[in-house]
Order: C-alpha cells, then sequence, then structure tokens
C-alpha cells in the first residue's frame, strides 16, 4: 500500500520539522497517515490509479509547501521569542539546525545597560565594557574562529556573526543588609543575557543567559568585596558564554 509507505515519511517531517499542518496540506497529510477509508473507496473507482497518483503528488506537495513556513517560524530575530533551557554553562538557545562551522567572523557588538540603577561614575560602563573584552579574548583563545573583533564596521556578510545582548543586573550590593541581616541579604548580583545572530539576516543562532550572585555570605563583605563581586561575576558569565559557544561549534548541541 502506498499509504504505508507515506505514512512513516509523513510522521518523520512532523517530528522532525515540528509542522504545523493546515488546510488542504493538513487534510491530505490526515487521511493518508491515518488510512482512513477514502483510499479504499477510490480503488474502486475506475480511475483508482489516477487518483492516488493525484493524492500522492499533493501530499508530497503539502510537504515542501508547509516545511518552508515552519523553517521560517524558526528563524527566531526578536529576542522576546528565545526561550532558554538549563545548561551546565548556564541557561541556553540554541536554533535549529546551527553550524558554527559555516562562519569564520565574529563581531563584538553592542550590550544594552538601559535602566540600570547607577553604582558609581561610570561603573556600568566600565564592566559592560570589560565584558566585551573578555568575549573577544576568550574567544580568540578558543581558536575556532578566523577573526573575533570589536570593530562594528565588519558586521556584514553570510560569514560573519554578530555578539550582543543585554545588561539586566549589575550591583554591588548593600554592605550594610550584609552585616546586619546576613543569610543572603544585601548580595552583590550580575545578569547578562548574550546572543549570536547572523550578520545579514539577524537570525539568533544561539543564547546565553546566567546569573550569578555573592550567595549567602555574611558580615565582612563590605562594598569594596561587593565591587570586586562584579568583577567575578562578569568574568565567570564571559567563561561559561565562551565556553557554551566552543561546545556549539564543535559538538552542534
Amino acid at each position: 500500500m502506498i499509504s504505508n509507505f507515506l505514512s512513516p515519511i509523513i510522521s518523520f517531517f512532523i517530528k522532525r520539522q515540528g509542522l504545523k499542518f493546515n488546510g488542504i496540506g493538513f487534510m491530505i497529510s490526515y487521511l493518508v497517515v491515518h488510512r482512513m477509508t477514502l483510499w479504499k473507496l477510490i480503488s474502486k473507482n475506475g480511475r483508482g490509479k489516477k487518483m492516488k497518483r493525484t493524492i500522492v503528488l499533493l501530499v508530497l506537495w503539502s510537504l515542501f509547501w508547509v516545511c518552508p513556513l515552519h523553517g521560517q517560524e524558526g528563524d527566531i530575530k526578536d529576542k522576546s521569542q528565545v526561550t532558554f533551557q538549563k545548561d551546565a554553562t548556564g541557561f541556553v538557545f540554541l536554533g535549529q539546525g546551527v553550524d558554527l562551522k559555516a562562519y569564520d567572523t565574529v563581531v563584538i557588538g553592542d550590550f544594552s545597560i538601559a535602566g540600570l540603577p547607577d553604582i558609581g561614575p561610570g561603573k556600568l560602563e566600565e564592566y559592560r565594557d570589560t565584558y566585551r573584552v573578555q568575549l573577544r579574548t576568550k574567544l580568540m583563545a578558543a581558536g575556532i574562529f578566523k577573526e573575533v573583533t570589536d570593530d562594528q564596521s565588519k558586521a556584514q556578510g553570510s560569514n560573519t556573526l554578530v555578539i550582543w545582548g543585554d545588561v539586566l543586573a549589575m550591583h554591588p550590593g548593600s554592605a550594610a543588609a550584609r552585616f546586619w541581616v546576613g543569610m543572603g541579604a544585601g548580595k552583590a548580583v550580575v545578569e547578562i543575557k548574550t546572543y549570536v545572530s547572523t550578520a545579514d539576516n539577524k537570525r539568533i543562532l544561539l543564547a546565553h543567559h546566567l546569573r550569578p550572585t555573592s550567595g549567602m555570605r555574611g558580615g565582612s563583605l563590605g562594598a569594596r568585596e561587593g565591587y570586586a563581586y562584579l568583577s567575578q561575576g562578569v568574568d565567570r558569565i564571559s567563561t561559561y558564554c565562551v565556553e557554551y559557544i566552543k561546545r556549539v561549534y564543535q559538538t552542534g548541541r
């Protein structure tokens, strides 16, 4: 039976592509996959073979018709659509069919600090710039890309990736709360979301999110140590982020 042959093929497309069938594509595929009696009824008709051939062509056409639609839905360009999953390196996102080996240049782009409370003259900019420098330095050391630069004029071409993101939290915490309350109160916190997109069509290929804190330290942790922790937090995030990028480059996951 042709239906027996088509069923696993259509099931494979559905599972592999996550297709959302509608209209004629859904109706025809549903009838064939579930081997409904319509197929047998057509066989009794004098034009059965011709009808079967037509249905097979329509099923295959419907698969190719909806696959491009799905591909467009899968190309995430809006960061609000990124869904993070827990990972050994933090919380991560990986798009479908990502192959970082197809790219040879990485440009370190902008990281927004908009809306963050002031923690001292130039401090937010300092930590943000430190993170960008660390990403560039550690990616260069990883040796997986031909060029890693912060020259944003090079953010163009089909072989180029751009790394950008948002600094969501950067605060040394409260020395008073740490001293008088303890038990994690007044802890320092750093939180950054990092995205890796293609330079040409802005598709987000992968993303990384981490929020390290100073933990449950009490008593003696003062303001100076709180600021020092921000440096440690930034370093930790850049290390895990590059580790994740390198892993995806080498293993595809």
